[in-house]
């Protein structure tokens, strides 16, 4: 599989891996070694350099050749450029180098997966098997019992993963490569004043058209339609921009018992007279599942993505898609609703990694101690979907699609426009009044089609944040049961 995308290591020694990266670029004194079909912006001013490797726009100028030269010009420093990329959106790593050593930071959500080495010589890269492979590492017995608690699907929690020598860089922190640690840097040293959802999408709609203008003028763009209200949004905003919308949908399991998610999309584009096609998940070769296990290793990764990534890129090959998890984790609030936030708890954070293990709850109250240790303002349920749920949970998809070489962009990754949102009352969004407001400024008449309903329980769950917050717990003690069963 050569496919790789998004694929980069940075060491500095040039031989470190026997993976065939097709470029290399130096930077601080490090190798910087990458995939051939990802971009990369590089610009040196006197003694300092940066690198952005990827896909990235300003999304307030619409600005996306030279940035690296943009950047270096309007700063002097380090704290300068963090502050400078908040105006960025798209996905993207950057590397930066100065008289003081070099550091590296991915975008809003770390779209593209960063992973570095713990107690080995300095390594930072994309796969963490790369570094597995470099040093023939193994997984340590007590890490493993944590991945072991809880569907390979689901995240491990905070940074850890199964080997105590590699950890993964989670949003909002920079990994410094010459101290060997990484920082948390704050997007609110003030608590957030309340604004309205009309005022949240006046301000971030702008932002959302330079980030999707960008792709289009990169990709074809397609985009996979359910019965949600994320992927509406996305249809309605590509109807608006380009007016001929690619669109599909994938039979999964769950449409053997509710086939909403198939159904409501042919209403979609039978009104918006567009392009939309059905279809069904692949088998996976053996031979596939070797070449993926040969680059990622056996049994760590969730087979059903796999499959799943592999399916859109054989249908697909030459494609962008346009995918809603920041949509679903921010605008809706999907994990925690209208929960108060003084209800947030490690305990609760173990339920929403899904999670089994008792050292989740330390990981979790870990996570929890570093940003109250630090100034940041933003509603701390919001840093868990924004670190551990988009973070770590969807960087699996991430991961498995770049490894394949699909694109898989979201037109909503933005460090500005992200916190813009969460500023907007959890009530209102979780009331999906966002999305709502989003398809009205861009494609109203889809409004005339209904959306996918939840059924009793998920409805009467989200009834409020107190109905919410019990139900979270209910479930999470009948699926550890069901877990531990099977």
């Amino acid at each position: 599989m050569t496919e790789s995308i998004f694929s980069f290591f940075l060491s500095k020694e040039k031989n470190t891996t026997e993976y065939p990266f097709e470029k290399s670029c130096a930077i601080g004194g490090y190798n910087l070694l990458t995939d051939a079909k990802t971009p990369l912006d590089y610009y040196k001013k006197d003694n300092r350099e940066l690198i952005i490797f990827g896909y990235a726009v300003d999304v307030f100028n619409g600005q996306s050749k030279n940035l690296a030269e943009t950047i270096l010009t309007n700063t002097n420093n380090f704290t300068e450029v963090i502050e400078q990329e908040k105006q960025l959106g798209g996905k993207y790593v950057i590397f930066y180098a100065d008289e003081n050593g070099v550091c590296c930071m991915g975008d809003a959500t770390c779209s593209v997966p960063i992973f570095y080495s713990v107690g080995l010589p300095v390594i930072c890269c994309s796969n963490p098997n790369f570094i597995v492979k470099a040093f023939g590492i193994k997984k340590d017995d007590k890490l493993l019992k944590i991945r072991e608690s809880g569907p390979l699907g689901q995240a491990m929690p905070f940074d850890i993963t199964a080997y105590k020598e590699i950890k993964q860089l989670i949003p909002n922190h920079y990994y410094n490569l010459t101290e060997q640690k990484k920082v948390r840097f704050i997007n609110s040293f003030k608590k957030q004043k309340k604004i309205s959802v009309e005022e949240a999408v006046k301000i971030t709609l702008p932002m959302v058209e330079k980030m999707t203008e960008y792709y289009l003028s990169k990709f074809d763009v397609y985009c996979p339609l359910t019965g949600g209200r994320d992927s509406r949004v996305i249809y309605a905003l590509l109807k608006k921009l380009c007016n001929n919308v690619n669109s599909y949908t994938i039979w999964l399991d769950h449409l053997k018992s509710d086939k909403q998610d198939w159904d409501i999309p042919v209403e979609v584009v039978k009104q918006g007279n567009t392009n939309h096609e059905q279809l069904e998940l692949i088998e996976v070769s053996e031979e596939e599942k070797r070449s993926m296990d040969d680059l990622l290793g056996e049994n760590n990764y969730p087979f059903e993505a796999f499959a799943l990534s592999l399916t859109i890129k054989k249908n697909y090959p030459n494609v962008a898609v346009i995918e809603g998890d920041i949509l679903g984790q921010i605008s809706q609030c999907h994990v925690h609703r209208d929960v108060p936030a003084f209800l947030a708890s490690p305990r609760y954070f173990r339920c929403k990694v899904h999670n089994y293990s008792k050292d989740t709850v330390k990981l979790m109250k870990a996570w929890m101690k570093e940003i109250q240790q630090s100034d940041e303002q933003v509603n701390i349920l919001d840093l868990f979907c924004v670190e551990n749920r988009l973070g770590i949970w969807a960087s699996y998809t991430h991961l498995l699609r770049n490894l394949v070489g699909q694109v898989n962009l979201n037109n909503f990754n933005s460090r500005n426009l992200i916190y813009v949102w969460t500023a907007v009352s959890s009530k209102d969004r979780s009331k999906a009044l966002i999305n709502l407001e989003l398809i009205k400024a861009t494609y109203p008449q889809t409004l005339n089609i209904p959306f996918g309903q939840d059924g009793g329980f998920v409805k009467l769950a989200k009834k409020n944040g107190l109905t919410y917050y019990m139900a979270t717990f209910l479930k999470y003690y009948l699926e550890k049961r069901k877990f531990y069963k099977n």
